[in-house]
Order: structure tokens, then sequence, then C-alpha cells
């Protein structure tokens, strides 16, 4: 019985016990400490800027290689490059480089050239405009007033629009300098061309000169010393002073005939391209290139005035050339045997537009007020002369 009550009482113990336990607070957990998973970032590849677009065109100059005007030309191609960024890649080919002179007109209306720079007055054949697009023999005779036609008076508009019929888009003007010719026999007088042989370009100034007496051959410009030196012709009018010398001219030709005022006074050449390669380029470029070619008209222009001085001091002072400078009054005389054939040549609504605005300037800068000049200019432009010259000008 004793031992019943011990067992019990043990059993009582053992239940408060645990029951004791159960309601104590448990002690607390430390955790173990954790430690983070590095997490490597995925790479992300740069998207990379989309890569210009070139446009490389093949433009061939008139010019033969290695005379001053075409290493200026390369030399400004070089520069478009740069300012380009790259996008626009002049390559520069000389006179004859892809196809002959002549042909540069066709070749880039089909495309075999992507553009030229050239005289327009060698394709007068193709578009009655092309003879009002440079200057022609005592018409306006300084750059100035070239630049006022172009830019002002709707000349660039005139070209691009005829030159549009042809697939060829006509960029800009680019000035050269006067012309200047070298010939076998001193002139002194109108009379003086009468049976001479001369090299001049053709259309309306070849006809000029016939109209004087003289029989004219049309030749680029590096066949002229052959031509002079074989006795083919006797004055080959080319360019200025310093390409005309590096040509040779001064071996085959003592006499030099100037003022540049006469045979081609503002010697201008047409910056052209294919139409369909011209749309091609995106609009900035399209700016780009008119604007640097503004660059590498007066580039030209002051370099070749430049190098002229040079030349002509060196030709007339160290080789024994001699040079002449048909007067006033005789300039006067051909001046008026041109205005016949300002209007001969004038065969189209587009080059009669040319032509007659270009008279009404020469008329505000003097060039009118010789004897027999204004008449003659009524007889073949009657009225014109009346008119102002503000309905020819363009407000921008």
């Amino acid at each position: 019985m004793k031992s019943k009550i011990i067992m019990v009482a043990l059993a009582v113990v053992v239940v408060v016990s645990l029951a004791i336990v159960g309601c104590a607070k448990p002690a607390p957990v430390t955790p173990a400490p954790v430690t983070p998973t590095p997490v490597t970032p995925t790479p992300v590849t740069p998207t990379p800027a989309p890569e210009k677009e070139v446009y490389t065109l093949r433009v061939q100059e008139a010019y033969p290689a290695g005379v001053v005007g075409f290493r200026i030309f390369e030399r400004w191609a070089d520069d478009m490059r740069t300012i380009s960024d790259g996008q626009i890649d002049i390559k520069c080919y000389p006179e004859g480089g892809v196809v002959a002179t002549f042909d540069a007109f066709d070749a880039v209306s089909t495309g075999i050239l992507d553009g030229f720079i050239s005289w327009p007055q060698y394709w007068p054949g193709k578009h009655a405009i092309a003879c009002y697009a440079s200057s022609y023999p005592y018409g306006m005779d300084m750059e100035y007033m070239w630049n006022v036609w172009y830019y002002e008076a709707g000349g660039i508009e005139l070209l691009q629009k005829d030159y549009e019929r042809f697939n060829i888009h006509y960029v800009a003007p680019i000035q050269t300098g006067p012309n200047y010719a070298h010939c076998t026999k001193p002139l002194h007088t109108m009379a003086d061309w009468n049976g001479l042989k001369c090299r001049y370009p053709g259309g309306m100034i070849a006809e000029i000169y016939q109209k004087m007496g003289a029989s004219v051959i049309i030749l680029p410009g590096g066949e002229i010393y052959t031509a002079m030196a074989t006795g083919v012709i006797d004055l080959g009018e080319y360019i200025g002073h310093a390409m005309n010398m590096q040509l040779g001219l001064n071996e085959v030709g003592k006499y030099i005939i100037g003022p540049g005022q006469m045979h081609q006074p503002v010697d201008v050449q047409a910056f052209v391209l294919n139409e369909d390669v011209w749309n091609k380029i995106p609009a900035n470029l399209q700016r780009l290139l008119e604007m640097g070619s503004e660059d590498l008209s007066w580039s030209l222009n002051s370099n070749i005035r430049g190098y002229d001085t040079v030349a002509l001091e060196w030709m007339t002072e160290e080789y024994g050339n001699v040079y002449i400078e048909i007067s006033a009054e005789e300039r006067a005389k051909m001046r008026v045997v041109a205005v016949e054939l300002w209007k001969k040549w004038a065969t189209d609504d587009a080059a009669e537009t040319a032509v007659e605005g270009q008279i009404l300037l020469m008329r505000e800068y003097g060039l009118l007020d010789f004897p027999g000049l204004p008449e003659e200019i009524e007889k073949y432009f009657p009225g014109l002369l009346a008119q102002p010259i503000a309905g020819h000008i363009t407000e921008r």
C-alpha cells in the first residue's frame, strides 16, 4: 500500500514538472550567419551606332592632270571628305580620265560618270542655254556680275530646270578666271583676226570670231600645244596664264593676247551630277555640296589669279613672250559684232530669258556705254533696254 502511495506521488511530481517545463519561456536561439550569394550581372552589349552611308561620286574635270586647276580640285575633294565626316567621297578624274572631254555630258546623263566640272559651251547643240551658262565674248566681264546673275537673278533655277531634261542636276557654277590666248603673230585690231586659224570653244564663241574673219577649230585644252607647234592653228585660247604656261603655250605662241575681258572674260565651269545620283544624297549633304562648291569656285578663282600674276611676269620678263592688250576702242567694235550672235543662239525660252537678264545687268554695270551698242541691242532685242532691272532680281 505504502509502495502504491509512493508511486502515485512520483507520478504527480513528474506530471507537475512537465507542466512547469512546458510553461517556461524558451531559451533564445542565435541564428546562424547567412552569407549572401554573389550575383554576377549579365553584361549589356551597347548598341553600335549605325554606320554612316558613304556617297562615292566619280567626277571628271575638264583640266588636264597636273595643272594647278586640277590640283585645287583634288584638294577640295579631300576637304569635302573631311567636313562630311567621310560621307562625301569624290573621286577626281582629269580631262579624258574616264571618257573623252566632249563625251562627258552624255556620260553623266546615262550614269557612266556621276558628275563633271566642265565648260557648258562644249555642248551648245544639246541645249541653247549652254551658251549663256558661262561667259561669252564681250558679255558680262567680271566675276561678281556672274554671281549676281546666278544667285540673285534666277540663273541657277533656269539651269536646273533645263538640265533636268537630260537627267542631270546642275549643282553650282565654278568660277575660274579670265582666259588669254597665245598667238604666233602679234594682234592689235579686230581686223587682225581676219584669216587667223584659232582654237576657241564652240558655239557662239566660235561664231563671233568667225564673223570677224577667223577660222575656228574646237580642241580640248591638252591638244592646243601640238596644234600650234604643227601649224594647225595660229592662236590657242584656253585659260589663264599659269595653266597656259603649264601646257607649254609660251613655247609655241610668243604673243599673249589680252585683256582677259575679251576671249572669255570670266571662265565659269558647271558642276553637275547625274539626277538619280543627286536624288539619293540626303538633303543635308546636298546642301553641303552646294555650299562647298562656292568654296571651290573662289579657291580656283583666287589661286588662278595669283598664279597668273607670277606666270605672266615670268613669261614676259624671263622667257621672252610679249603681252599685247587690245584697246577698249577695238574691243567695242567686237562687242557690236557680238550682239547679233547673242540673239541668234537664244533659240528657246530658257536661253532667251538668260541672255535678256544678262544684257540688263550689262547695262547697269556700264558695259553697253559704247558707240553703236544701244542701237544694235535695240535692233535684236527691241524694247529690252527700257525694262527696269528690278523685275529680274529675285528677293530672297
